[in-house]
């Protein structure tokens, strides 16, 4: 950390403008990932931003389909989702689907967009999640899947970007000289986890999620209607916030909260008095 008070010094903005950003690797990951909650805070009048990472060409079964025309509608999708969740604004940063990288171009992209919004608390994916599967001796029937290397790239990118680089004067001092200037994020949220310890209760919101959903057409077809399977499984996790934290939801979105700068309360800013 430098002097604060050096000669030429940038201060660095800790006011939010935006209650959150969701940051997934494709389209459709946002709904997934927090898709009940974003509903929740837009319903509370909270501004929310999506980023989607990658352009989404490989989400599909048709080899033979254009690939601009494939990014084109699956954006159209994600835009429409975004309507009816309530979310302010999407940005699409189209890096190639599959071979998302952890590099100086995406992390750079990232700081940009935290600079620009300043959204109070960042969700994105859980970078150290590699499996999600139950435990066959538990579960012999279920299945486990190998989380795609998108999400964990993604996890990787956001992370990194906010610490060192969105809050550094001297990182991306170009960026600086455009007017996104250095911001402290209060907190990060990670979905697609295995180490939950913070529940949103979506009970007013989890059928929106569901309607959001749908207009994933590309992925899931027409017909789709995810209604029962969401609500179990947030039951389910609703259920587990019983359990640890004794928490009473009948349905929940959860995530690893991480706490990464707590505002002073009015007495900590206030002139300190000095007795004579």
């Amino acid at each position: 950390m430098g002097d604060r008070n050096a000669p030429g010094a940038v201060q660095v903005i800790t006011e939010p403008d935006y209650e959150a950003m969701i940051i997934g690797a494709h389209p459709d990951d946002d709904d997934f990932g927090a898709g009940a909650t974003s509903a929740l805070w837009a319903k509370q009048g909270k501004k929310v931003v999506w980023v989607v990472m990658t352009n989404g060409v490989e989400g599909g079964e048709a080899p033979d389909m254009d690939d601009e025309e494939f990014m084109l509608t699956r954006e159209q999708e994600q835009r429409a989702a975004a309507e009816v969740y309530g979310v302010k604004a999407v940005e699409f940063l189209r890096f190639p689907d599959g071979h998302l990288t952890n590099n100086e171009e995406t992390r750079k992209a990232i700081v940009r967009l935290i600079r620009k919004y300043r959204p109070r608390v960042v969700l994105t994916h859980d970078p150290s999640t590699f499996l999600m599967a139950p435990d066959p001796n538990e579960e012999p029937e279920a299945t486990g899947h190998i989380n795609h290397p998108d999400h964990r790239a993604t996890g990787s990118i956001v992370l990194d970007a906010i610490f060192p680089y969105v809050g550094n004067p001297r990182s991306y001092r170009d960026l600086i000289a455009q007017g996104y200037m250095p911001y402290r994020v209060h907190e990060l949220y990670l979905f697609y986890t295995e180490r939950s310890n913070t529940y949103v209760d979506v009970t007013e919101t989890i059928d929106i999620k569901a309607q959001g959903l749908k207009c994933h057409v590309t992925q899931f077809g027409p017909d789709v209607d995810f209604s029962s399977s969401l609500r179990e499984r947030a039951a389910k996790t609703a259920k587990e916030a019983k359990e640890k934290l004794n928490l009473d939801m009948q349905f929940a979105e959860a995530f690893r909260r991480v706490k990464l700068h707590i505002p002073p309360t009015p007495a900590d800013e206030a002139p300190t008095e000095v007795a004579e």
